[in-house]
């Protein structure tokens, strides 16, 4: 076995091996805000290693053409793939919503959001991968002749049209999502901190605790912007170029950008669960943030009744 099929069954059995038990754990927990989009995530992930990198391992590496079978593991590759991007940006903005409307409206059903998250990222992703199986673009055989995708050496303006379109809503505007949502977030855990330092002093628990929050929002921003941007920033390279130039795509650059694409199958479930510990209940910290989340609501209100 060659060291590229080599690479692939090592990442294919980490992969399986962490989103499965993320999985297992996940549903086991309470099934509200996060955690359903978690579930999401890592059965993208499961399904993506499962029905499109394992059928890549036993195509066949003298193929002239494309085959249905080599189409196919390329739309398991993708499909997957549009979902968790989407997903990504959905759990960023949806932190946002959540920090900027807890202490405004009793009135959002989060759970709800959500779902509503997760269905819609499917969706988004079906429509992406649907689209080259329909003739916008293709899924053809690539230049290693190794495995299918999406046709980076676009001829015709509909198909270099399908790459920019996956450029700028695979890529560019997502990638803006997630570090304006997570600086945002950033910044209103920063502000709760603040107020209970002055109001509270530093030794007071929900200071403490807010503390905490953030030091995780920090890390969690860096982790996923981070892991987005070097998981898909080799295919948005090959992408941007083919359809904007007239370079052909060298094999190993399709090779590394299949490789890190791959890759993020592996860290959505150190960044989005395995991060937080898995074993761990936080039943007692849940309590005292929402403890704490009703003190604040109630010093506003307070404040807001002294100033009228």
């Amino acid at each position: 076995m060659d060291p590229v099929k080599i690479t692939l069954v090592i990442v294919i059995t980490i992969a399986i091996f962490t989103n499965t038990t993320s999985l297992y754990f996940l549903c086991k927990k309470r099934k509200s805000n996060y955690v359903i989009l978690c579930i999401n995530l890592t059965f993208a992930d499961i399904l993506q290693s499962i029905a499109g990198y394992i059928p890549d391992l036993f195509l066949d590496t003298n193929l002239q053409k494309a085959t249905t079978f080599c189409k196919l593991t390329a739309f398991f590759v993708a499909f997957p793939s549009f979902a968790t991007i989407a997903m990504h940006a959905g759990i960023a903005l949806s932190r946002m919503v959540l920090l900027s409307s807890c202490f405004s409206s009793n009135l959002i059903n989060y759970k709800k959001l959500f779902i509503k998250i997760g269905i819609s990222s499917w969706i988004y992703g079906l429509f992406w991968a649907t689209l080259p199986l329909l003739g916008f673009s293709s899924y053809t055989l690539e230049g290693t002749r190794s495995r299918c995708s999406m046709n980076f050496s676009p001829k015709t303006i509909i198909e270099k049209a399908y790459l920019i379109l996956i450029f700028t809503f695979g890529f560019c505007i997502p990638v803006t999502i997630i570090i304006t949502s997570c600086l945002f977030t950033a910044h209103v855990i920063v502000t709760k901190y603040n107020y209970f330092y002055v109001t509270y002093g530093k030794e007071n628990a929900e200071t403490k605790l807010f503390k905490e929050k953030e030091k995780n929002a920090i890390s969690s921003f860096i982790l996923m912007v981070l892991s987005f941007i070097v998981c898909w920033t080799p295919y948005a390279t090959i992408g941007c170029l083919t359809a904007f130039t007239s370079v052909k795509t060298p094999n190993w650059l399709l090779e590394v950008a299949a490789l890190f694409a791959k890759l993020s199958a592996l860290v959505n479930p150190i960044i989005y669960y395995w991060k937080d510990g898995i074993f761990k209940k936080r039943t007692v910290r849940e309590k005292t943030f929402t403890k704490s989340l009703l003190i604040i609501k109630s010093e506003i209100n307070r404040s807001i009744d002294h100033t009228a």
